[in-house]
Parts: C-alpha cells; sequence; structure tokens
C-alpha cells in the first residue's frame, strides 16, 4: 500500500512538473516554438498512457482533469478588462462582433451538414464556438460541461491545432496582402486605448509580493469553484458540470472588475498553465486505438467550422468597410486569443493594434462559455 501511496505521488509530481519542461521545450529555438505546447502535453500524456509498462493510475489523472479546469478559468478572467473593451474603437469592436456572429453562423451550418454523421454534432459545434470566440480554456470548459469524451476532447484539440496552425502561418505571412486586396488600409484610432495600456505597464512589483498576490488570488479561484458547486448542488442536487461552469465563469469576470484583482500579474499565465497539466493528464486517458477509429468526422467538422468562419468574417468585413489590420487581429483574438496578438501584430508589422487585440482576446474569453453552451443546447433542440 506504501508504494502504492508513493506511485500516486511521484505521478502528480509528474503531471504538476512535466508542462514547465514543456514550456521550457517550446521556448529553446524557433523551430520548437512553432510547437503548440499544449499538443505536445497531449502527445507526452498519450505515449505514457499507452506504455504497458509505466504503471499509471488513470483515475488519479482524471480527477487532477476534473479539478485543473475549473480553477484555471477564473485565473484566466481575472485579467479581463470588460469596461476598456467596451471602450475599443468602433470599427475594432463591430469587427470582434462579426468574428462572433461569423464563428455562430459556421457552427450552425456544421452542425446541419454533419449532424448525420456523428450524435456528437451539437457538443463539437459548442466547442468550436468556444474556441473561436475565446480560446482553449473555453474549450475545455465546456467539454467537460457537456460530458465529452476523452477521445473527443483530443480530437478536436488536434484538429484544432493542425488547423489553426496552418492558418496563423497564413496571418504572420500573406493575409495583410492578399485581405488587403479586399478591405481598406489601417488608419490610427487607438492612441487613447495605447496610451492607457502603456501606463498601466508602468511600475512592476517586487518578486515576493508578486508570489504573495498571485499564491491569495489562486486561493480565491478555489473559492469560486467551491462556491459554483455548492450553488449547484443547492440548485439540482447534483454536481452539474455545465452549471458550474457557467457560474465560475460569472464569478471569475465578477472578480475582474475589482483593480487589485485584475492587474495582478501572473494570473492569466497560472491558468494557462494549469490547462497544460488538463492536456497532460488527459492525454494519459486516451485509448490510441479509439482515437484513430474516430478521427476523420471530428477533424473534418473542424476544418469546416473554422474555414466558413473565417470566409464569413472576411465577407462581412467587406460589407461593414472595416480595415485589413483590425480584421486580421480581431480574427487572432477569436480563434487564438490573447497568446497570438503579438506574433500576429508583429507579422502585418502593426504594434497599435496589439492592445485593441488582446482586450478583444481577454473579453472573448470571458463571453466564449456562455456562447458555447448556448449554442450546444439550442442544436440538440433543434436537431
Amino acid at each position: 500500500e506504501k508504494s502504492d501511496i508513493l506511485q500516486q505521488v511521484i505521478q502528480i509530481i509528474f503531471l504538476l512538473v512535466a508542462p514547465y519542461l514543456i514550456l521550457r521545450l517550446t521556448k529553446i529555438s524557433k523551430k520548437t516554438s512553432l510547437l503548440s505546447p499544449i499538443l505536445l502535453c497531449y502527445l507526452a500524456g498519450i505515449i505514457i498512457g499507452n506504455l504497458s509498462f509505466i504503471p499509471v493510475d488513470k483515475d488519479l489523472a482524471m480527477t487532477l482533469c476534473e479539478l485543473a479546469v475549473p480553477l484555471a478559468i477564473p485565473l484566466i478572467l481575472f485579467s479581463t478588462d470588460l469596461k476598456k473593451w467596451l471602450h475599443l474603437a468602433k470599427k475594432t469592436s463591430i469587427s470582434f462582433l462579426l468574428v462572433i456572429i461569423s464563428v455562430i453562423a459556421s457552427s450552425f451550418l456544421g452542425a446541419a451538414i454533419f449532424s448525420p454523421y456523428t450524435e456528437e454534432f451539437w457538443q463539437l459545434s459548442g466547442m468550436l464556438v468556444g474556441v473561436y470566440t475565446g480560446g482553449t480554456p473555453n474549450l475545455m470548459a465546456i467539454g467537460m460541461g457537456l460530458n465529452v469524451a476523452e477521445e473527443t476532447l483530443v480530437l478536436i484539440n488536434t484538429a484544432d491545432v493542425i488547423t489553426g496552425g496552418l492558418y496563423f502561418l497564413f496571418l504572420i505571412s500573406g493575409a495583410k496582402w492578399l485581405w488587403g486586396k479586399f478591405l481598406p488600409p489601417f488608419q490610427k484610432e487607438e492612441e487613447a486605448v495605447q496610451a492607457e495600456a502603456q501606463a498601466a505597464a508602468a511600475g512592476e512589483k517586487p518578486a515576493p509580493a508578486r508570489f504573495f498576490a498571485l499564491a491569495s488570488l489562486f486561493l480565491l479561484s478555489v473559492v469560486i469553484v467551491g462556491i459554483s458547486a455548492g450553488i449547484s448542488f443547492l440548485v439540482t442536487r447534483k454536481l452539474e458540470t455545465s452549471i458550474v461552469m457557467l457560474i465560475i465563469t460569472t464569478l471569475g469576470i465578477a472578480a475582474s472588475f475589482n483593480r487589485k484583482i485584475r492587474n495582478t500579474q501572473g494570473t492569466y499565465e497560472a491558468g494557462q498553465y494549469l490547462i497544460l497539466v488538463f492536456s497532460l493528464a488527459i492525454g494519459v486517458n486516451v485509448d490510441i486505438a479509439k482515437l484513430f477509429s474516430s478521427s476523420s468526422i471530428v477533424f473534418l467538422y473542424t476544418v469546416f467550422v473554422l474555414t466558413m468562419a473565417i470566409l464569413l468574417h472576411l465577407l462581412l468585413a467587406m460589407v461593414f468597410r472595416i480595415d485589413t489590420d483590425t480584421t486580421i487581429i480581431t480574427s487572432t483574438a477569436g480563434i487564438y486569443g490573447p497568446a497570438f496578438i503579438i506574433p500576429v501584430a508583429e507579422g502585418i508589422k502593426n504594434r497599435e493594434v496589439v492592445v485593441s487585440g488582446l482586450t478583444c482576446g481577454l473579453a472573448g474569453y470571458a463571453i466564449g462559455n456562455y456562447l458555447g453552451f448556448a449554442v450546444a443546447w439550442l442544436l440538440r433542440a433543434l436537431f
């Protein structure tokens, strides 16, 4: 029994530390920096979980999965500044709204086409709306809330990484030239927001103060998860994951209105790290045989929804006369979230769109869960 406990302790340490090593690996060189840490965590988990000579407690890994995402969501949302998003330039706000409309429309179209081929169509559409208006944390939260199989979660993430990776390469290379043939050029209109962000970035706290501030917000995240679970028990007499996720999202956004919480550095990174822990742990639970037997529909579904969302956004941007750079940066904010804003802004050689892109990306995290669950439930009722 002592050996079992030791084995579990070693597994927990591995699942918590390995994502850090994978993150370091992606930063070693430009070649490895193109690899997604989330995909690498999945792959590492799948390899370990499917090697018969490595003893793995899959139930323990699943417990860690179920804890990581709910704790990550408030941490990611704490840095959201919804007030700033509401004060963004008119064209930026319109363009991001067009991204959301495009993603929802393409997910409905995907459901209409693919519903005869997969019973999971409504769950797939819900997750894709979450990931393409917010990011991976939204996809995870919606997937868990809708009781999606582990294999499907990994498949949809893998498909998203591959198709999203190709679109990202296009965004930093040919998008400005090609989109520029259909859309007007960028004009300055974000100076006020830029100045505000530069002022907010000034003056960092010393390391010990940052650590204690971050630790206290991690505890706040734990409290939020506890309150959300408690409300679910009170209302439904059981732990209804979809309700828990929506309450966590709401409380995380509510906390972000406190300036001290919102300006604490490192909460977003801590939340993203927990998503990597989740990715590694869920990879451990994946059966490779099942993974390959059910992959094609999920992959085609993801490719279709992303491609249609991009084309619809371009079409709507032409109608509303949104400029090239704003169209590109808001597309990046919706489809990838804040992490990809700076590389894309550098790719299109326009740093003035960074702040508006980051703000839209964080706002997307805030609304992604609501939109994803709403679309999934509506599709289940309609089809």
